[in-house]
């Protein structure tokens, strides 16, 4: 009759070890990487970045107008936007050619971008007082069905949606 052999704790042990690693990556469940068209209205907001929308938009400084604030949330994207006035210069024929190709090519540029808010606040050039003009939104559905080229600055704000505006 022959003498059974008992294993060693160790290669015991490194057994249970190994079966137990194997039957956890089993178990676990492979998820994708969202992308812009998987992804949620909530993770759509994750996967923009304020360097994707400030390298369209342009920084706010106290010559230049472009993004002073951007805050990227559960609900889209809220964009603080501060444009400089030149003298003489009608703000309801100026702001919409300012501002329609920059939305325009975040939508281009920027696949996961969907309902994007602006609050405009309006300073003189050389007059750093800013002041709430407007608030607007728009949406990537907005954006496909406009004809941009043809926009003309007073078209603007019959275009965007949720408009408002402060005096």
């Amino acid at each position: 009759m022959k003498k059974l052999r008992h294993a060693s704790p160790f290669v015991v042990s490194f057994a249970l070890f190994a079966a137990s690693l194997f039957v956890f990556a089993a178990c676990q469940k492979k998820t994708p990487a969202p992308t812009a068209e998987t992804a949620s209205p909530k993770a759509e907001a994750a996967l923009v970045t304020i360097d994707d929308l400030t390298a369209v938009l342009g920084k706010a400084d106290a010559e230049n107008s472009g993004a002073a604030d951007v805050q990227i949330g559960q609900d889209g994207v809220l964009i603080n936007y501060h444009y400089f006035l030149i003298k003489e210069q009608a703000f309801d024929k100026a702001f919409g050619p300012h501002i329609a190709p920059k939305i325009r090519d975040l939508y281009a540029k920027i696949k996961p971008l969907d309902r994007i808010a602006f609050d405009v606040s309006v300073a003189d050039l050389g007059n750093e007082l800013w002041k709430p003009r407007l608030h607007f939104a728009v949406d990537r559905k907005l954006v496909e069905e406009t004809d941009w080229t043809k926009l003309l600055g007073t078209d603007f704000f019959q275009v965007v949606k949720d408009l408002k505006t402060f005096d």
